[in-house]
């Protein structure tokens, strides 16, 4: 089902936006129903997200593609908004902890049912981190700080903001997807050439003034101090659950970021790289998958104004997936089909990176 880019006819009131904003937090009152019931009650996150939630954008048919004002918002509102991603970094960081700590309540089956559980929720923890490294208060700075480093991706806003944000659509940037990559060499080649690119980037800001003013160094320290500390209260277990739900909570976010771009390449002349435009990002406002993920479907808006989740606006010249988020991924990861779907809807200004 394609997504429609023109604005609702009818705009929906501030007060529902701002109530499907803290949609994200139903996850936890799953979570918590999964664990009280036990066994297959667990599946409930999982079968919300990749079953529910895209039947119910097919269902309804409701795209999320309104434009609000700031203005429009009460102050009641805004702190509302604010929190929103602030409390979903608790309440997942939490969530994770108790887990790892309280594994011997749980028998296999349900061990793995919480790893692919919490991956999900990692994942969305990927969408609420990106909006709070973009925010300006020091609450959101040190709320971001705490969860890309519980999210084992400590240089997050280091590789997005001096990076990403410079450099998308082009060769030069890890985090786009070129034309018939697969999921699999993008995994391969995304990973660690971020990291590569942060250390280089913090070793030529530092130039020469010593170890301890390169971010990636104390990034790394912090990596080491957490699983420390994650071993000593969970134990040998609790860390590898903790590990294996940071792989899938990596794998949902770098087959979101390869979504984003892929095969949409700035074109250079003269040695410049064109100007990113709505032309650059694969958008989605498919309804209830945009709420569940900070809406992070309205990506090309989010290049363009850098705006706060709440205030994203729809994008006509943006190219549209057929499909939200969650059933996106299960597309990606099998390239034939991602391929077949995807890359006759490329123009020809998507060609692949020379």
């Amino acid at each position: 089902m394609e997504s429609p880019a023109p604005e609702s006819q009818t705009k929906p009131p501030v007060s529902r936006h701002v109530l499907f904003c803290l949609l994200p937090h139903s996850l936890f009152i799953m979570l918590a129903l999964g664990v009280w019931g036990g066994g297959w009650w667990l599946l409930l996150p999982i079968v919300f997200l990749q079953v529910a939630l895209p039947l119910l954008d097919w269902l309804t048919g409701w795209q999320d593609d309104a434009h609000y004002d700031k203005s429009e918002f009460s102050a009641g509102h805004l702190a509302l908004l604010h929190w929103n991603t602030r409390l979903y970094a608790l309440f997942y960081m939490a969530s994770v902890v108790w887990l790892a700590m309280s594994l011997d309540r749980f028998n296999a089956m349900e061990i793995g049912i919480l790893i692919a559980s919490a991956s999900l929720l990692g994942g969305i923890g990927f969408g609420a981190a990106h909006e709070l490294l973009h925010g300006k208060d020091t609450l959101d700075q040190i709320s971001q700080r705490l969860l890309t480093t519980f999210l084992f991706y400590p240089h997050y806003k280091l590789i997005h903001i001096r990076s990403h944000h410079v450099h998308a659509g082009t060769d030069q940037d890890e985090n786009t997807a070129w034309m018939n990559e697969s999921i699999y060499s993008y995994i391969f080649r995304t990973i660690p050439g971020s990291m590569i690119r942060c250390w280089k980037m913090e070793a030529r800001r530092c130039n020469g003034e010593g170890l301890l003013k390169n971010k990636m160094l104390i990034y790394a320290l912090g990596q080491v101090a957490l699983i420390i500390g994650l071993f000593l209260v969970s134990g040998p277990n609790g860390t590898l659950f903790y590990l294996a739900h940071i792989l899938g909570s990596h794998i949902v976010l770098e087959s979101v970021n390869y979504i984003q771009h892929y095969g949409l390449m700035r074109q250079k002349t003269n040695g410049e790289y064109e100007k990113t435009g709505a032309e650059h990002s694969w958008d989605t406002y498919h309804f209830f998958s945009s709420y569940i993920t900070f809406r992070v479907g309205h990506h090309s808006y989010h290049h363009i104004a850098v705006k706060p989740y709440y205030l994203l606006d729809p994008e006509p010249e943006a190219p549209k997936l057929p499909v939200g988020y969650f059933w996106a991924i299960a597309m990606v990861l099998l390239p034939p089909w991602w391929r077949h779907v995807i890359n006759p809807k490329l123009n020809v200004t998507a060609a692949p990176a020379a």
